[in-house]
């Protein structure tokens, strides 16, 4: 699943947290909107983070679940099968 552009709360794993709480104060859950994902991790936008156009790296290894809200599409309406007369 691609998590850019949702609002995602991740739980961070113990070393995560050690690093995170150098911006935001102990926590073991992180929430941010997703401004986009490499091979690194998750580039976050934090509200605690000013000017509010500044990002921080989230690492794939300093987290261990991401929570999204997910609506899923409505399926895509099928014509009938069968023969015509």
């Amino acid at each position: 699943m691609n998590l850019s552009g949702s609002r995602v709360r991740f739980r961070l794993l113990p070393q995560g947290r050690e690093v995170i709480n150098r911006v935001v104060p102990d926590t073991e859950f992180l929430e941010g909107f997703v401004v986009s994902e490499d091979h690194l991790g998750v580039w976050l936008s934090l509200e605690e983070l000013e000017p509010a156009d500044l990002v921080m790296l989230l690492k794939w290894e300093h987290f261990s679940t991401a929570m999204v809200e997910h609506r899923p599409e409505a399926p895509a309406e099928r014509s009938p099968v069968g023969f015509r007369r």
